[in-house]
């Protein structure tokens, strides 16, 4: 006869199954809002605007997952982590199936509902992680699941203008949609189990303030977000201005430009699994984002104080510092977020400071810019970063300081 326990432990869902589906979610959803950009060019000809207007499409996109993310936990809550996370899958599938097709207004509703849809997985994901992880892991579960951010961006680059150049860009955006309804069903297995805790009565139409109030009760929490803020705003500018700073500034050729882009990538990609085991092998994550956020000042100011001609070594290394540190810090804080968040809220804390995360996605690089047109220079525009950089290093101190003094 077999035991109650040996039922329970083969009932109990992978953490690795889940680690894997999360991170699938994740980096079909990035690939999603990084297709329409890849493959830019040929959308804009075919519907005869700028290509610089496509970019108006990335504002739609972070609008929309803004107001998204704040009803991520009531989502959670009423349907369960894991059906959250495929309705983001089928939302996500229905804005490309949207924006393929070819008008400026199609294209901008697909565009709201890829960015609406991408404010979900966060918080369902950090729900699920948070009760099948085991805290001395927690640092580095969340960094993997994270690693599907740049994982996606990279694919879209890679998959997206080799579709649109063979089939047209509608192809594209197809294919994503295809790849989002198939995660959705490979999910479909697990719902039972991993939704167990949800609560069908739960209201859904709340107001989404409930979950910024969330955070404001709390100061380490506070604190923390209005850090993802910064560090956000950070990764956005570096991803966004990386390669106009190299060749109008630096004299570095196009190709090689996008060469040290990519690494740029691989390095967030590698750094987030590495801040993630350093931050639970030292058992405190919030003294690694101070540390990443001290590499974000070096490396902007290391950006600052290149000029044309310099050495392509000392180039590649200042972009290589941002990278491991700009782009891997996610899961670091978001693995704080759920530490520190009151029991039963993970998902309701993360859309509340995913919120703000999305806030400094959409600011700073427009003040980078508008820092540029009145500096004329993209390198020293970089202090923007370096004052992003020092803000959040303060702003996580605040928090560590609060949490040591609220703890039991």
């Amino acid at each position: 006869m077999t035991s109650p326990t040996l039922e329970q432990d083969a009932r109990r869902p992978s953490l690795t199954g889940i680690v894997a589906s999360a991170t699938l979610v994740q980096a079909l959803a990035s690939m999603a809002v990084l297709t329409v950009p890849a493959v830019a060019p040929e959308v804009a000809a075919d519907l005869g605007v700028p290509a610089a207007a496509v970019g108006f499409q990335i504002s739609l996109l972070y609008l929309a997952a803004m107001a998204a993310s704040l009803s991520g936990g009531a989502f959670v809550q009423r349907f369960g982590a894991c059906r959250t996370s495929q309705i983001a899958m089928l939302a996500t599938a229905a804005g490309c199936l949207i924006a393929a097709i070819p008008t400026v207004g199609t294209l901008a509703l697909g565009s709201l509902v890829i960015g609406a849809a991408y404010g979900l997985p966060n918080p369902s994901a950090s729900h699920l992680l948070a009760r099948y992880t085991p805290a001395a892991r927690r640092n580095l579960v969340f960094s993997i699941k994270q690693t599907g951010v740049p994982l996606g961006g990279m694919a879209a680059g890679l998959v997206a203008p080799p579709i649109a150049t063979a089939f047209g860009w509608q192809a594209a955006l197809v294919a994503v949609a295809v790849a989002s309804l198939a995660a959705a069903a490979v999910e479909q297995p697990m719902r039972a189990r991993l939704d167990e805790d949800r609560d069908p009565t739960a209201p859904l139409l709340r107001l989404p303030v409930e979950d910024l109030k969330a955070l404001g009760r709390s100061a380490p929490l506070r604190r923390l977000s209005l850090a993802a803020f910064c560090f956000s705003g950070v990764q956005l500018c570096l991803m966004g201005f990386l390669v106009v700073l190299l060749v109008a500034e630096l004299g570095v050729g196009l190709i090689t430009a996008g060469i040290v882009l990519a690494a740029v990538q691989a390095a967030g990609v590698g750094g987030r699994v590495l801040w993630g085991l350093v931050a639970d092998r030292i058992g405190d994550g919030l003294l690694v984002l101070m540390g990443l956020a001290a590499l974000m000042v070096a490396g902007s100011a290391a950006m600052m104080a290149l000029s044309a001609g310099a050495p392509q070594v000392a180039v590649v290394a200042a972009s290589l510092v941002l990278g491991v540190s700009a782009i891997g810090w996610n899961g670091v804080f978001l693995a704080e977020i759920a530490r520190l968040s009151p029991p039963g809220r993970i998902g309701a804390v993360t859309g509340g400071a995913m919120f703000v995360t999305f806030m400094g996605v959409m600011v700073a690089p427009t003040a980078f810019a508008l820092l540029h047109d009145w500096l004329g220079s993209y390198t020293r525009s970089y202090g923007l970063l370096v004052a992003l950089g020092l803000g959040g290093a303060l702003l996580v101190a605040g928090a560590r300081r609060g949490a040591r003094s609220t703890a039991p």
